[in-house]
């Protein structure tokens, strides 16, 4: 009811900057109260006790300088409380970036029932200047970040109020006794969903609505499916809409909060019942849980735990959208020192970086390429072990484990030696049972557990495959054989290439090996000539199995053999037919042959009849067949060997007979003109056209034969 309330509000207003007065208030508890529209309940605390404590960031310093100037105005507020509050507020100031101060309405005022308190943007405003997306609203703190001027002309950005009559603990130590809540936890969280950690989604019965006035806020932008699905795509009012915002399967697809979860997508909070206030505005609790770095901006709090610490996943999201983060800790630079050789033994070699960085925080470690190093100041060499011997570029990233944001990344810093030992390769093919065996030519171990086959559209990981004898770590000169069940390649023939692990399929550098069978192959020939690999328009042309004949560094079709295919040949197509000849009621008919594996000699029949052939298809046209209006039946083979043969039944019909006897001028009549075409021959003795008896003269016999005939219409 109140979302329908807001949207009739908001849909009467004719200005660029809406005004909803605590439209995004969020509830610690307790029911009455709203968070986002039609929200029942924010923040909820579990009276379990949890005694964790996440401190600041690390580059917090309660008495440092502030990258934004935030300013509250507080109502009521006792002095304990207001030190806690103004704790909360100088984390947020040394995190977040903006040239507009940031105002905060901040009551202290006796709420009923179990509400510990709520806060929300006081504005929110879309299309306004700087606006990074149109037609999408924005909190005021934001939107006056973006702006670069305060859009409210001084109405302030952020209202809360919080519970004068609950338990609280308002020191600032994270030393939360057991039964009472962490008021500076409670404060920061609060005051990051006016700072725009909010969403507009809402569930009426089964229907999922997802806008305010008809336009989303920023936030709804990043947050999908987990198939990738944008939840702004899905149709508002839907019950689409309703099972994706209650179907326990939201996730952030920002770049920056992705990143800052180490690549995985920020499970977002989606449960069975749409829980208003708390649903979809909050991270996954099961994924966060009480101790974790980014477990601030769940929806449940319990007693004895604190987090004072917004932590990287919310960093990023605000980073995405649209929040500049303030970040004294900074890695310099990335520099290669050295790279070691190929190691005969392992295919591996190490390389030293030198790291550069100020700022180190207090705790944790630094993070290069996935190896752990204690941080023991700047300038910093650290080695990286075992690395594959691949000769490709190599990336390096390197970050602090307490803070994650704190990074750097150098592309292509080095080039890695060339392998030196390994030497997997296929080594036969069989596409008809799908089985495929690959062979280790190398000196040393080989795991292909994370390479990758692909086959026109198909590509796999080889360790998903089933191992029908050897082992995927495969040993010099020894074999495994591995069956790609759902392979399925085409008749016609079809490509096979073997990749590096983790390969971009398109980059030649990444393709170990290829072959391909049957013309219809060549998906990934482009890369194969490119990587030498393989010569353009090749193909084996034979019958599976195939198996490599090579000593393993040989490529190219000339290596490999199969089985000859037999000879075939098989009808392709009627030609042209022609007209029926009154003279011999025949007619001629061309027809055409697909053949393979021919004899190279003889002459191929047709009906009886004899014909030179080349290339298929072989195209000839059969004569002096006899029209009778009936189906023609096709036999064909080869002279020279007879049991490469073609029969087909009803392949073409003949024309309707046309014969006319004694039509002597062809003029579709038997009449006084053929008469007169027989008499003016009586007597011939050579070369008679009229000889109809055939006895070597033109006489009275063959007038009498002629008579009988007289008068008749030829057939047309």
């Amino acid at each position: 009811m109140l979302a329908n309330m807001m949207n009739r509000l908001l849909s009467s207003l004719i200005f660029l900057c809406v005004f909803v007065p605590n439209a995004h208030a969020q509830l610690v508890c307790g029911l009455g109260e709203r968070q986002h529209i039609g929200c029942e309940h924010g923040l909820q605390g579990t009276g379990i006790d949890e005694f964790t404590f996440i401190p600041p960031p690390a580059d917090f310093d309660p008495n440092g300088e502030r990258a934004v100037v935030i300013n509250v105005n507080y109502n009521n507020f006792p002095a304990n409380a207001q030190a806690a509050f103004q704790y909360a507020v100088d984390i947020w100031a040394s995190t977040l970036t903006s040239s507009v101060p940031i105002v905060i309405q901040a009551n202290w005022e006796s709420l009923s029932g179990g509400t510990l308190g709520f806060a929300g943007a006081q504005n929110l405003f879309r299309n306004f200047p700087g606006a990074e997306q149109p037609n999408t609203y924005y909190a005021a703190a934001l939107a006056n970040k973006l702006r670069g001027t305060d859009n409210a002309n001084g109405q302030g950005d952020i209202t809360c109020t919080f519970n004068s009559n609950f338990n609280w603990y308002f020191g600032t130590d994270g030393n939360t006794p057991g039964g009472q809540y962490d008021f500076v936890t409670v404060v920061l969280h609060e005051l990051c969903h006016g700072l725009g950690f909010f969403g507009s989604a809402s569930v009426s019965g089964s229907q999922g609505f997802l806008e305010i006035n008809g336009d989303p806020v920023i936030y709804d932008n990043f947050v999908e499916l987990q198939d990738g699905t944008d939840i702004t795509t899905i149709t508002n009012g839907s019950t689409a809409l309703g099972d994706a915002l209650t179907g326990n399967q939201l996730y952030w697809n920002g770049a920056f909060g992705v990143a800052n979860n180490n690549g995985v997508r920020p499970r977002m909070y989606a449960p069975g019942t749409f829980a208003g206030g708390s649903s979809y505005s909050h991270l996954n609790e099961n994924t966060y849980s009480p101790g974790n770095v980014n477990s601030l901006m769940t929806p449940f709090l319990g007693t004895a735990e604190a987090n004072h610490n917004p932590g990287p996943i919310v960093l990023g999201i605000f980073d995405d959208i649209g929040w500049t983060i303030a970040n004294p800790c900074l890695i310099e630079s990335l520099s290669l020192v050295s790279v070691g050789a190929c190691n005969t033994s392992t295919n591996t070699y190490s390389a030293q970086v030198e790291v550069v960085y100020s700022a180190l925080p207090p705790t944790g470690a630094l993070n290069v390429n996935g190896n752990i190093y204690l941080a023991t100041g700047s300038p910093q060499i650290v080695n990286i072990p075992s690395l594959p011997s691949n000769g490709q570029a190599v990336d390096v990233t390197a970050f602090f484990t307490y803070d994650p944001t704190c990074s750097v990344f150098e592309n292509n810093l080095w080039i890695a030696p060339e392998n030196c030992c390994q030497k997997p390769r296929l080594s036969a093919v069989d596409p008809v049972a799908e089985i495929i065996t690959i062979t280790n030519y190398g000196t040393c171990n080989v795991n292909i557990g994370n390479f990758r086959l692909s086959s026109g559209v198909s590509n796999v990981n080889i360790n998903s495959l089933t191992v029908v004898s050897g082992s995927l770590i495969i040993n010099p000169n020894t074999s495994v054989t591995l069956s790609w069940s759902s392979w399925n390649p085409p008749a016609g023939g079809i490509d096979l290439a073997f990749y590096s692990p983790f390969p971009d399929l398109n980059n030649p550098e990444d393709m170990i090996d290829f072959m391909q069978f049957g013309a219809g192959g060549g998906v990934r020939e482009g890369v194969a000539v490119a990587k030498g690999i393989w010569g353009a328009g090749d193909f084996i042309d034979a019958l599976s199995p195939f198996n490599y004949i090579g000593d393993g560094d040989q490529n190219g079709v000339a290596f490999w053999q199969g089985a000859t295919p037999p000879c075939s040949l098989s009808y392709f197509f009627n030609g042209s037919q022609s007209a029926c000849d009154p003279l011999t009621n025949t007619y001629s008919q061309g027809v055409a042959f697909n053949f393979d594996q021919a004899p190279s000699s003889g002459q191929l029949s047709v009906n009886g009849q004899l014909f030179d052939f080349d290339t298929s298809p072989a195209l000839i046209t059969l004569t002096g067949l006899v029209s009778d209006g009936n189906p023609v039946n096709v036999s064909a083979f080869f002279v020279d060997e007879n049991t490469c043969s073609y029969t087909g039944n009803n392949i073409f019909v003949a024309p309707a007979s046309c014969f006319c006897p004694n039509d002597l001028n062809i003029d579709g009549q038997v009449d006084v003109q053929d008469l007169l075409v027989i008499l003016a021959e009586i007597g011939c003795t050579s070369a008679c056209s009229t000889d109809l008896n055939n006895d070597g003269s033109v006489g009275s016999s063959d007038v009498l034969i002629f008579l009988p005939d007289y008068g008749i219409t030829c057939p047309q």
